[in-house]
């Protein structure tokens, strides 16, 4: 599976930002080790805290986060105006908050209700941050960059859950988990925003390219099937409701990481793939033999292969950023959506062999047998001739006068809405910025205004439009490029 020129350096969308790429990489790095190190800390502390009294939320939460992802996918596909990345950040930021707060008052006094209640606010800001650090991530401009971000970010996030003690309090374990996802989303929220006002502008290119996404299929069934190796890792032989913990993963990580550097990076996908699926065969090969010992070597295999499976993704969602944009997020929410589903199913195998140990080993054993037969036979029947490569190639480029287009359309519908609603020339101008995702600031400072005159432009313009909101006003100008493009489309006709 060779990995294509383009792959390293896809032609610009015009949409990334100024940023030096060594200090964008950085604080990608940085944002991927704190998130990754905030699912130690709910498998380590959180789970294990609610185990005896609510462990059915485990399994409750893993699937809102796979819904929570859903959700990004289906926004970002369909109604792309509303990725307000500024205003969505601040409003995860308060879920976050609230969430941490209800996680640790819902264990205190052992009430489930009020637990959930914090496990889904868990879930839509880490789907939030998980979607905002991929769209950074993409507009790095090299695949090695995005090898060294993703790589590093394995290896480091293991040795930042060992600075978290064993079996800390939950108050503690909540306010890392605080932090784990605030000073990401601090991090990657400027690097990210250019991006996502180029999505928004795209006025739903995503959705016209439907066909486009077919080729993911196959890519969204094998993180199904590395989630549900993970989830079995992290559930089998468990000490206490507590995962085994073995460095050997990361150690593992860490060798692969430093072979791909030497490598071709032609050679890294195939490299990639082939490593983490021998991983996960040797995971669960081993796991028949530590039924009794525990000794935590299957789960640091089936740990390694999974995450040498998520640096093949990460590098193939990147490369999708920079060729097309407008699907990364589609593509990353569906994607994320089947991991998450996959590691229920694997968290719960796990645990049914976890109860038969004692009273039938002999099953316990079968179990993994059977699990090490399906991930094989599944690929070998669907992956024998695919490539990863390939199928990212077959995503549509979207180049840059082809973007350029989406702001001279939005300008075209907002001069003829500016013509129709009796708009002076300066609240039309401030109907493009607003049309394009701008706030008020922006346009103070791009006009050199005082902020209450432009709230006072917007005033008079959202009653003009007989319009109430950001998002109502978006949606006319939505409508009015809709019916420019369908008498176009008709004058076309005519013409014919």
């Amino acid at each position: 599976m060779a990995k294509p020129a383009s792959s390293d350096g896809a032609e610009p969308d015009g949409c990334g930002p100024a940023a030096a790429p060594a200090l964008v990489a950085l604080r990608c790095l940085v944002a991927l080790v704190l998130l990754m190190a905030s699912g130690g800390v709910i498998n380590g502390t959180i789970y294990v805290s609610m185990a005896s009294f609510f462990a059915v939320g485990r399994e409750i939460a893993t699937c809102a986060n796979a819904l929570a992802f859903v959700l990004l996918a289906v926004v970002a596909l369909r109604r792309p105006s509303l990725l307000d990345g500024r205003a969505i950040t601040a409003g995860v930021a308060v879920t976050v908050v609230a969430g941490a707060l209800c996680t640790a008052a819902g264990i205190s006094l052992r009430n489930p209700p009020l637990l959930l209640a914090g496990l889904l606010c868990r879930s839509v800001s880490s789907a939030w941050a998980t979607g905002l650090f991929t769209v950074a991530l993409s507009t790095l401009p090299t695949g090695r960059g995005v090898l060294l971000v993703t790589a590093g970010g394995a290896v480091l996030s293991g040795a930042a859950g060992l600075l978290i003690p064993a079996g800390c309090s939950v108050a503690v374990a909540c306010m890392v988990l605080v932090a784990c996802t605030l000073v990401p989303l601090a991090l990657v929220q400027g690097i990210a925003e250019p991006s996502l006002a180029c999505i928004r502008r795209g006025g739903g290119i995503a959705m016209r390219d439907l066909k486009g996404f077919a080729p993911f299929a196959p890519l969204m069934l094998c993180m199904f099937l590395m989630a549900v190796a993970s989830g079995y890792a992290i559930a089998f032989n468990q000490q206490n409701d507590a995962p085994v913990v073995n460095l050997a993963g990361d150690a593992i990580v860490a060798v692969v990481f430093v072979g791909l550097l030497a490598a071709s990076p032609r050679k890294s996908e195939d490299l990639l793939f082939t490593l983490s699926v021998l991983l996960v065969v040797a995971g669960y090969l081993v796991a028949p033999y530590e039924l009794v010992s525990a000794g935590g070597f299957a789960n640091a295999l089936l740990g390694a292969g999974r995450d040498c499976f998520h640096l093949l993704l990460w590098i193939l969602l990147a490369f999708v950023g920079r060729r097309n944009l407008f699907m990364l997020l589609p593509v990353v929410g569906f994607v994320r959506a089947a991991s998450s589903l996959g590691t229920d199913v694997g968290a719960i195998v796990g645990h049914a062999t976890n109860r038969l140990i004692a009273s039938d080993p002999q099953i316990a054993s079968i179990i993994a047998s059977v699990m090490l037969f399906g991930f094989v036979a599944v690929l070998w029947v669907c992956f024998r001739r695919f490539s990863f490569t390939d199928a990212v190639n077959e995503v549509r480029l979207v180049t840059s006068p082809e973007i350029e287009g989406i702001g001279s359309r939005i300008d075209d519908a907002c001069r003829i809405l500016g013509k129709r609603c009796g708009l002076t020339p300066r609240e039309t101008e401030i109907l493009v910025l607003l049309a394009k995702g701008r706030d008020g600031k922006f346009v103070a400072e791009k006009y050199v205004l005082s902020y209450q005159t432009v709230k006072t432009h917007i005033k008079h313009l959202y009653a003009k439009l007989d319009v109430h909101s950001r998002q109502e006003l978006i949606n006319l100008v939505d409508q009015t490029q809709a019916a420019m493009a369908a008498d176009a489309a008709m004058d076309e006709r005519a013409e014919g």
